[in-house]
């Protein structure tokens, strides 16, 4: 493949050459926020000067915001699973599980008191299986498009998107097309 095409197969949007975008290239927009927001609520966990309301805050931060959009990530989940080959379902099972166990270790431990060294390493360990998830699931999406999902994926999806466009300050969230709700 020459240098020209090269450019031209990765820097042209899916729009522009008419195929439809994939699920991949929603979920990085959301992924993108989604790890800034949960860095700042966590990044108090890992001063040295932390202490019990840094780590209230970060488990307040999990139990509630973080928790909203994760029910919702694993509604799509839960939907692109069946679509997968198996090794991939296998792989983002795994991630999945992992995150959930240090979610509920961390959790547990933050809510303690004289835990913040504790704390700040299930925080940093949480922060890097969270990053490893977006990952795959970015990774198995790729050739996925809306289309491909069931009606709860592509509901889980949309209300992810306005989940996003809310936060990001958007007057309205994108508008849901019929597919979106259709069967």
């Amino acid at each position: 493949m020459t240098a020209a095409a090269l450019v031209r197969t990765r820097c042209v949007s899916p729009v522009a050459t008419g195929s439809p975008p994939t699920v991949r290239a929603a979920l990085r927009d959301i992924h993108h926020m989604w790890m800034r927001d949960t860095l700042q609520w966590l990044a108090p966990t890992l001063s040295p000067r932390a202490d019990f309301w840094d780590g209230w805050s970060a488990v307040r931060y999990i139990n509630d915001q973080f928790d909203r959009k994760y029910r919702r990530q694993r509604t799509l989940v839960k939907a692109i699973l069946p679509l997968l080959q198996p090794a991939d379902a296998f792989l983002l099972r795994s991630a999945t599980t992992e995150l959930e166990l240090m979610r509920r270790h961390l959790n547990r431990m933050a809510g303690r008191r004289n835990m913040m060294e504790v704390v700040a390493a299930a925080s940093c360990r949480f922060l890097e299986l969270l990053g490893a998830w977006f990952n795959e699931l970015e990774r198995v999406t790729d050739g996925l498009t809306r289309a491909d999902l069931s009606v709860q994926g592509r509901r889980a999806l949309a209300r992810l998107e306005c989940a996003v466009a809310m936060h990001k300050g958007a007057r309205r969230p994108p508008p849901m097309t019929r597919s979106d709700v259709a069967s």
